[in-house]
């Protein structure tokens, strides 16, 4: 995996890039041996972060491109010219780094690792390969639980005609979802359309899946959306890596794969005579939890 190969450069303590040729292509630096910057076609990079929102003009843009292509000044010519603080830079270049990670971190295709190459954004935050590579397992089990059936992400998504409730609370970010939702884009083509990173949009989607505000429905048909796809069909089937000495997380219950219809929820039995049905029971407390519980509270 990229991540295993990036480790004995980053232990040596260089600076370069290591690739990913194949789709969905992408490209990860590092500098002194930690990571500076990541960048995948899938994922939402500094541009799109920067650019799609109205933070910044797509000229102003493109002439700090041009003016710190070359020395890796990007980064430095916004913070220079006042368009941005370097709390601003750093956040969006953080976000954009963790994004390409997720998909790009268990990839096992990569190229020869270039020494001395660096991101044209130049430096503006350094992080250990080891904190990505749990960030990346921490997003995965995340989606998992959200959701666990992965082919609502490559389905477009349309808002459900019935809400199960009178009254609906969202985000900011449920909100654009739920507007720009056609039948039409994937949580793929909703990031870009609304300048966000793809993680975010992917999970928000499936936790929105599941609360019966969106429903998946055919499977999109954009470009972006079949790069999509072929990521998901590369990336490893298995569960993301624990961290070593913790107990092993128990499988996560698959629910059926969707197609185009969404599956209702759980719900609790109709009452019977008037009485609600009871639930699960919740099984009794040991009698070793309560000595240790009653000892804290002594000891408080």
């Amino acid at each position: 995996m990229l991540r295993e190969v990036l480790e004995p450069w980053c232990a040596a303590g260089v600076s370069g890039v290591l690739r990913v040729p194949f789709p969905p292509g992408g490209a990860v630096y590092v500098h002194d041996g930690k990571l500076e910057y990541a960048e995948c076609p899938l994922a939402g990079g500094v541009k799109r972060l920067l650019t799609r929102p109205g933070r910044l003009k797509l000229g102003t843009w493109r002439q700090a491109v041009a003016a710190g292509r070359e020395t890796s000044q990007v980064g430095q010519q916004l913070v220079d010219t006042g368009h941005l603080t370097r709390f601003e830079l750093e956040a969006t270049v953080l976000t954009a780094v963790f994004d390409a990670a997720f998909f790009l971190f268990d990839l096992t295709e990569t190229r020869g690792f270039e020494p001395g190459t660096r991101s044209y954004l130049g430096h503006s935050h350094a992080l250990d390969v080891a904190v990505v590579g749990h960030e990346v397992d921490r997003r995965k089990r995340l989606l998992a639980d959200a959701w666990p059936d992965p082919a609502v992400d490559t389905m477009a998504v349309r808002p459900c005609k019935r809400l199960n409730g009178h009254s609906v609370a969202l985000t900011a970010l449920q909100w654009e979802i739920l507007s720009h939702s056609d039948s039409q884009r994937t949580a793929v083509d909703l990031a870009r359309v609304l300048g966000r990173d793809t993680y975010s949009v992917l999970l928000e989607v499936r936790r929105m899946i599941r609360a019966g505000l969106v429903e998946p429905g055919a499977p999109g048909t954009s470009s972006a959306n079949r790069a999509f796809a072929v990521w998901r069909r590369r990336e490893p089937v298995s569960s993301p890596r624990q961290e070593r000495g913790t107990p092993a997380a128990k499988p996560v219950s698959q629910e059926p794969a969707l197609s185009g219809v969404r599956i209702p929820l759980p719900r609790r039995e109709p009452s019977r005579n008037g009485v609600a049905a009871q639930g699960p029971v919740t099984p009794p407390v040991s009698e070793e939890v309560l000595t240790r519980l009653l000892a804290g509270l002594g000891a408080w």
